[in-house]
């Protein structure tokens, strides 16, 4: 009993980002704990594949972003 509320309790929730490119197009997402490396990756709100090759929407910005698109 006691190993099933530990991980009700352990899990952790992932937060998306969206890769963009040198024009701010997204070319890639990632779910992950932390905040990847090696790129220009900003925090949204949801994984969406149509905004794939294309500028991301301001609503899909999480708020925690400080970089403006």
């Amino acid at each position: 009993m006691r190993l099933s509320i530990f991980r009700v309790n352990s899990v952790q929730q992932y937060r998306h980002f969206a890769l963009l490119d040198t024009q701010g197009r997204c070319i890639a997402f990632k779910s992950c704990e932390g905040t990847p490396q090696n790129g220009e990756w900003v925090q949204v709100n949801e994984v969406n594949l149509a905004w794939l090759y294309k500028a991301l929407p301001a609503h899909a910005l999480a708020r925690s972003n400080t970089r403006t698109l």
